[in-house]
């Protein structure tokens, strides 16, 4: 009897984080070499994900999307500055670093090759909407709280990235001063 579609590789998604932990396989690992730990033929590797980077993107992907659920369960009742500080909190730590490079790894790759990382561009707004939901509990309109979690995702993205390659405390101060200047403009957009 066969599996149904897709069942193959969630079974391979789930054997990647056993093996690999939280932040899968690195970045400068073969399909081969992953598939050799796996225990399983690199060609079923290639038959699911296409590429190493096809592999990369579905980890990352499952991550985020384990991530999102993490985050949304300890925000569900969080205002937008608290959530803001929750997933710095969440992503600046050096437990998630691999799984910050491999995201910065995979994001550069799709400004080059949109088509080929649809799934991750399209994919990517999943903290903006948790901030978005946020904002509009703290009373802002929809077109603020759009506008806010754009912003605040986008910024706390180019502090990662500040973080990954200079990791200085000063990197953690200004993201501080970031996210209260975020509840500034919120206060801001409510009053006019």
């Amino acid at each position: 009897m066969r599996a149904p579609v897709g069942e193959g590789k969630q079974r391979l998604l789930e054997a990647l984080f056993e093996e690999f932990g939280e932040n899968g396989p690195s970045p400068n690992l073969s399909m081969r070499q992953v598939a050799e730990r796996l225990g399983v033929h690199h060609t079923l590797l290639t038959y699911h994900f296409g590429s190493r980077p096809g592999l990369l993107r579905a980890v990352l992907a499952e991550a985020r999307r384990r991530d999102n659920l993490v985050i949304a369960a300890t925000g569900e009742d969080l205002g937008f500055e608290a959530l803001c500080r929750a997933i710095w909190t969440f992503y600046s730590d050096p437990a998630h670093e691999d799984r910050t490079h491999a995201f910065f790894h995979l994001v550069g790759l799709a400004v080059y090759e949109r088509d080929a990382f649809q799934e991750l561009v399209v994919d990517i707004d999943g903290l903006a909407h948790l901030l978005e939901a946020a904002a509009l509990r703290d009373g802002a309109t929809a077109t603020d709280a759009r506008r806010q979690s754009i912003i605040a995702t986008a910024g706390l993205r180019g502090l990662l990235l500040q973080r990954l390659l200079t990791p200085t405390a000063e990197v953690d101060a200004a993201a501080e001063r970031f996210i209260t200047s975020l509840a500034a403009f919120e206060g801001e957009s409510r009053a006019s």
